[in-house]
């Protein structure tokens, strides 16, 4: 009986044994299948939330576009840019997961689909983050992410979808494997009891029948037991571990899903679900579904028995009426859940509130309908060109706008001949081929010929639509101008008419209002008093261009005449008051003081009402004789001209001396110090480059003296005797005079003419202003620092500039800056120093119409500006 207890002993403890390990690698076998499921939920999980993300990007970016609010724009930016962070992470997570999945070749296929989509809805949304103040770029972008948001949402539900039917898969196949292991250890424990306890039976029953039997019967009696105990327990942990992946799966889902059983009673619910339905703060699980909304159809419950029954049931869009009166637009999907292969358990419904989105399509179908009427209210057609494929669409006004049917379909090579040919059809062409090359937008006037051969007036307004720097869109307007433009060339006609009449010559019109205060003043009056209009209009009554004996005579005639006083302004327009003229003959005042007779007639101006705002006098020089008139206009146009020839000249002589007396100094002081090189260089290579130096400068100074001697000789028009100069040639030419100061300074010069190349100008001024600022520049230089000149012409306000900075002394301009331009004003104690250059420089430009000015801090520089 010992050795028998001991060779029971091993058998038992060898049976406990495999039945340990079986149950390690059981345990073992089942954490990695449910890891696995744990792995599937955290996808879908993160699929949703995709989908989610890409509705909110969309929200922020359609919120951005509403609220104009520089804070509310920054919350919305701040929160748009974490958005899209979440969203291309999450999306590279995914893409990486889907590798080690079973399926992953199906699931590339929705990624690789839904790519085009998701990648311009995301770029778009990361050019409104790049170029937040773009009105452009922000309204381009919303225009791409209202395309791509649906596209977007479906394909991130198939692949929510896609990755639902993995996990489910992946659960059944944990069912059908759960058996199978339980089957197996079954069969272990079979064999194992037959390996262990068979040979001790046999013992046994060599020692007693009786007892062998009745162990036999017991031992029967146990395995038929332990088996039912044993599929009991396979069947309760099968069921606890599904639930429990279920209700995970259910309560982490970031969608509105719910899990039902069979009698439709709440397993598990989202919180998603809670909150779209007001659960959040009720108790539902293990309520039935009809208890908590008991205002759901037969209908609805007639599907879900379809659905218990094996069927799935899916709608994209759908209004579901609540008994309050509120309508909510739902996509839903109803699809059974199943304990084993053949065994349905109960429901899974997934639902998706669209409500705000149909409520923005609605919105926005409303407001492409009061486009579209407005449109054909304000005679505005719409036009799009597909670049890629060739084709055009014209909208119905656009067709009525050129005189074509509506279903006409323009061609890409024709529909250019539409333009009128000529500066319209060049206008167009160049604006569509700059919007196609660079992406730049155009809004032109131009004239069209209809296909009936009609002229019309359209305003063009196109817009591109870039995509890797390649046009793939061309869109835009046409507005029918045709009436405004007619209207407006009527109007202009009528203008240019009355200004003429206004304008004509020999006649003096002056308005003024009901105080005397000129508010009209004409071209006549200018010529015959010498005043300009800007002198008198809002600043001058007519009583300065009137004898002041004349007018209190008058005075005193009229107040005899009306029985009270009359004076001042009222002598003038007392008649016109009385709704009447006075037409009488007045000694006008020139602005020169001289005098001369005049016929004046004074009305009232009169308003729409027949209310006086203002009078007119219109008065006509009634000199004795036209001849006489003429010869004294041109006697004093003689003199005129006389006295500005004798000024130029003077002017001229004056220039010439200075010019001659400081242009002249700077290629002397050159040569002088070529000269003091020359005597000092030791070798014959070195007198040879100094030779040549010196054949520079005397070539330029020849040049200069005959120039000057040319000058002299011409008209006071020598100022406009101009042609096309070289900055480039000009500055070249200085630094050859100047050679030996830039030499002994060590200047630096550097220049950029790109901008503008040349100018129409006096030679000879161009070059005295060059030599003047550019040797002033050097003359004045800091000692702390090498001089360093830079010079840059541009055009400001259609003139061209050019301006010269240097790294000098400076200049207080707080005390020096209003006598700057003086003659001989000096700033520094250079002794070179004339207070000469700057005001022949100032005299030169100006006598050529334009001006100079400067900038100028101690100790840092200073910067010359020329406006040609």
């Amino acid at each position: 009986m010992d050795k028998l207890e001991k060779s029971t002993k091993k058998r038992y403890l060898f049976f406990i044994t495999t039945i340990v390990l079986s149950i390690i690698l059981a345990v073992l076998f089942f954490q990695n299948r449910i890891d696995i499921l744990t792995s599937d939920v955290h996808l879908i999980n993160i699929a949703g939330r995709q989908r989610m993300l890409s509705q909110r990007i969309s929200k922020h970016v359609f919120a951005i576009n509403l609220d104009q609010g520089v804070i509310a724009n920054k919350v919305y930016l701040d929160s748009l840019k974490g958005l899209t962070s979440e969203w291309q992470k999450n999306q590279n997570y995914l893409i990486a997961a889907n590798k080690d999945l079973p399926n992953s070749d199906k699931i590339d296929d929705l990624f690789n689909a839904s790519r085009p989509s998701t990648t311009k809805l995301l770029n778009a949304a990361l050019k409104i983050l790049d170029n937040p103040n773009s009105p452009d770029i922000l309204g381009s972008s919303i225009n791409t992410i209202r395309q791509e948001e649906s596209p977007v949402l479906t394909s991130m539900n198939n692949i929510v979808l896609e990755y639902q039917n993995t996990a489910e898969k992946n659960l059944s196949d944990l069912y059908s494997i759960t058996y199978l292991v339980a089957l197996i250890v079954a069969m272990v424990i079979i064999g194992q009891f037959a390996l262990v306890f068979l040979p001790l039976i046999k013992k046994l029953k060599e020692k007693s029948n009786s007892l062998q039997l009745a162990n036999i019967a017991l031992e029967t009696s146990n395995k038929e037991i332990q088996e039912k105990m044993d599929q009991v327990n396979d069947l309760q942990a099968d069921l606890k571990v599904k639930e429990e992946h279920n209700k995970i799966f259910i309560d982490k889902a970031p969608n509105a899903m719910a899990m039902f059983d069979n009698d439709m009673r709440f397993l598990a619910a989202s919180d998603r679900w809670r909150s779209d339905y007001n659960l959040s703060d009720k108790e539902i699980t293990g309520k039935s579904l009809y208890e908590i909304f008991p205002e759901i159809e037969e209908e609805w419950k007639k599907i879900h028995q379809d659905c218990l029954a094996g069927a799935i049931h899916h709608e994209d869009e759908i209004a579901y009426k609540w008994p309050d009166g509120r309508v909510q637009w739902l996509s839903y999907d109803i699809r059974p859940w199943y304990i084993s292969p053949d065994t349905i358990g109960g429901l899974l419904i997934y639902t998706l509130d669209i409500t705000a989105i149909k409520e923005k399509e609605k919105e926005k179908l409303r407001i492409e309908e009061i486009l579209d009427k407005t449109n054909e209210v304000a005679r505005i057609g719409t036009w799009e060109v597909d670049t890629i494929n060739g084709k055009i669409h014209w909208s119905t006004v656009t067709c009525e706008i050129h005189e074509v049917p509506y279903d006409y379909v323009p061609e890409l090579e024709t529909a250019i001949n539409f333009f009128k040919e000529g500066e319209s059809r060049d206008k167009i062409q160049l604006a569509v081929n700059n919007a196609i090359e660079k992406g730049i937008s155009y809004d032109v006037e131009v004239e069209l010929i209809t296909a009936k051969g009609n002229s019309r007036w359209a305003r063009a307004i196109g817009q591109a639509e870039m995509v890797d720097g390649q046009c793939v869109r061309l869109y835009g307007v046409f507005h029918n101008i045709n009436d405004i433009k007619v209207t407006e060339n009527a109007l202009n006609k009528a203008n240019e008419e009355l200004s003429a009449i206004f304008n004509v010559g020999p006649i003096s019109i002056i308005g003024t209002d009901m105080n005397g205060l000129i508010t009209h003043f004409n071209k006549g009056a200018e010529n015959l008093l010498q005043y300009s209009a800007a002198e008198m209009i809002g600043k001058m009554t007519p009583e300065i261009i009137h004898v002041r004996e004349e007018v209190e005579k008058h005075g005193k005639e009229l107040s005899k005449i009306f029985g009270k006083t009359i004076s001042g302004f009222d002598v003038f327009v007392e008649h016109a008051r009385r709704d009447s003229f006075e037409s009488m003959e007045w000694t006008y005042v020139r602005k020169d003081g001289t005098h001369f007779p005049v016929q004046l007639i004074t009305t009232a101006i009169k308003g729409p009402n027949g209310d006086i705002n203002g009078f007119l006098g219109v008065a006509t020089d009634i000199s004795e004789t036209v001849n006489n008139r003429k010869k004294l206009i041109e006697a004093k146009e003689n003199l005129e001209v006389l006295t500005k020839k004798l000024t130029n000249q003077n002017r001229q002589l004056a220039d010439f001396a200075h010019i001659t007396s400081h242009n002249l100094r700077s290629p002397v002081a050159n040569l002088q110090t070529l000269s003091s090189f020359y005597k000092d260089s030791e070798s014959e290579e070195e007198r040879s480059e100094l030779f040549e130096k010196f054949e520079i400068v005397i070539d330029h100074l020849s040049s200069t003296l005959n120039t000057m001697v040319e000058v002299i000789q011409t008209t006071d028009d020598s100022t406009k005797a101009t042609k096309e100069l070289s900055f480039e040639k000009t500055l070249i030419k200085t630094q050859e005079i100047i050679s030996s100061q830039i030499e002994q300074s060590g200047a630096i010069i550097k220049s950029d003419f790109s901008k503008v190349p040349t100018v129409v100008y006096n030679d000879i001024y161009l070059d005295s202003i060059f030599l003047n600022l550019i040797s002033n520049a050097i003359k004045y230089k800091s000692e702390d620092r090498i001089p360093e000149i830079y010079l840059e012409s541009k055009i400001e306000n259609s003139k061209t500039i050019l301006s010269i900075n240097d790294n000098g002394l400076g200049i207080n301009m707080d005390k020096h800056g209003h006598k700057l331009f003086g003659l001989n004003k000096v700033f520094h104690s250079h002794p070179e120093a004339k207070g000469v250059g700057l005001y022949m420089t100032k005299v030169q430009i100006e006598a050529m119409g334009g001006s100079i000015s400067a900038t100028s801090k101690i100790d840092v520089g200073s910067t010359f500006t020329v406006v040609f």
